[in-house]
């Protein structure tokens, strides 16, 4: 995996545009880095715990609200590192003591961690936008998504074994071959995002990937409710 985030993505976006269904003989499967090709992959069932009903994960959600809010305005003056640690840290514990399942708490973490990191850097790099969010708290919603768009949290999502043989971008992939879906690189397919390589917290981008679907419902909880203090707080 390239080093740097400007490496991996410009990685990608030569598979996404020369090679699509890529085998890495190192991997030992095919690398999936289009949009609609990953999203196929991304419904054949990879194994490990089934995530908790849409109805639960929303109830344990706004439980663990308070805690969240809490654990942000507690750490509004520490170093971005600890920042998202430390506030990721309290949203997954919060979350798996709410629902009562452990095993989400690593995948959680990791999620949420990886996206207050990266969308406090990308919101660095892009004064603008970070100006914008800053002055308009509504945005933080759509703001979070395109973050989350733009800078994946967890790249690259766990393979998949095809039960029977599936078309991607025209090639068959026969059954019982090891998919690897580039959840980064399908967020930043032009097809589906015009301008992908552009951060626009205006976009309101639909059907964002994400490597675990459970994590990425803490990630966004957690960034509509840390984002905006956290930037304000900083332009103080």
């Amino acid at each position: 995996m390239p080093s740097s985030t400007a490496e991996r993505h410009a990685r990608f976006r030569y598979l996404r545009e020369r090679s699509p269904v890529h085998f890495d003989a190192d991997i030992g499967g095919w690398c999936i880095s289009r949009y609609d090709d990953v999203r196929t992959v991304l419904g054949v069932d990879a194994g490990g715990p089934q995530p908790p009903p849409k109805r639960a994960i929303a109830r344990a959600l706004k439980v663990a609200r308070p805690a969240i809010t809490m654990s942000t305005v507690e750490l509004l003056d520490a170093d971005d590192a600890t920042f998202a640690q430390s506030v990721a840290a309290t949203a997954a514990e919060a979350f798996t003591l709410t629902h009562g399942v452990e095993a989400f708490a690593p995948s959680a973490l990791a999620t949420t961690r990886g996206f207050l990191t990266n969308a406090l850097r990308a919101l660095h790099e892009h004064p603008g936008q970070a100006a914008l969010l800053r002055a308009d708290p509504g945005l933080a919603a759509d703001a979070v998504e395109e973050l989350l768009r733009f800078d994946t949290p967890v790249p690259v999502a766990p393979v998949r074994r095809t039960p029977l043989p599936v078309v991607l971008s025209g090639r068959t992939v026969e059954a019982g071959e090891v998919l690897v879906p580039l959840v980064a690189a399908a967020n930043r397919c032009t097809v589906r995002y015009p301008g992908a390589d552009r951060l626009d917290l205006r976009r309101r981008p639909t059907g964002v990937l994400s490597s675990c679907g459970t994590g990425a419902a803490i990630a966004r909880l957690t960034g509509e409710i840390a984002l905006v203090r956290r930037l304000r707080a900083t332009a103080r």
